[in-house]
């Protein structure tokens, strides 16, 4: 059972490594799109009609993706008082308790994200051309990651994780 944790482990931080270098590159990518747009507009005199809704779009995927790997490292924002109080298996079950709860949150994206994308899946983004479903497909796709990084959050409150 413990190499089956440690296998789901390190494939879970192999796909966190994914996509932090896919987080950099969209990271990158927006940067030429917005710096393209300012130059167009205020040198060439003819601003992009694209650039700042396909810069949207990508911010939310960053998000989606960027909290599922701030989660991973517990660097999201969180209140506490309580667990700096607590201490050993009370501290260890408060966590896994913290993460039970926001796994349901997470099936809930995961759920109507998918039912939202395939409603205005017929829709067309007006700048981009781009079909509104691989929009609001972040959404299940961050609650994925989410799911997957706050199981492996779990797994590791009963396994020494190395620090």
């Amino acid at each position: 059972m413990k190499s089956i944790t440690g296998i789901y482990i390190r494939t879970i931080d192999l796909m966190n490594k994914f996509f932090g270098y896919a987080l950099a590159f969209i990271m990158a990518f927006m940067t030429i799109i917005i710096f393209w747009q300012v130059i167009a507009r205020y040198v060439v005199g003819s601003s992009l009609a694209w650039s700042e809704e396909l810069s949207r779009f990508l911010m939310i995927l960053m998000i989606m993706i960027g909290s599922s790997l701030a989660l991973r490292e517990n660097q999201l924002i969180s209140v506490e008082i309580v667990p700096e109080v607590i201490r050993g298996r009370a501290k260890k079950w408060l966590t896994v308790l913290v993460h039970l709860i926001s796994i349901v949150f997470y099936i809930v994206i995961i759920m109507f994200g998918w039912k939202v994308a395939q409603s205005f899946g017929n829709q067309i983004a007006p700048g981009t051309g781009i079909s509104m479903f691989y929009i609001y497909l972040s959404l299940p796709l961050g609650g994925v990651l989410l799911l997957l990084n706050s199981i492996t959050c779990i797994l590791e409150q009963f396994i020494e994780r190395k620090e």
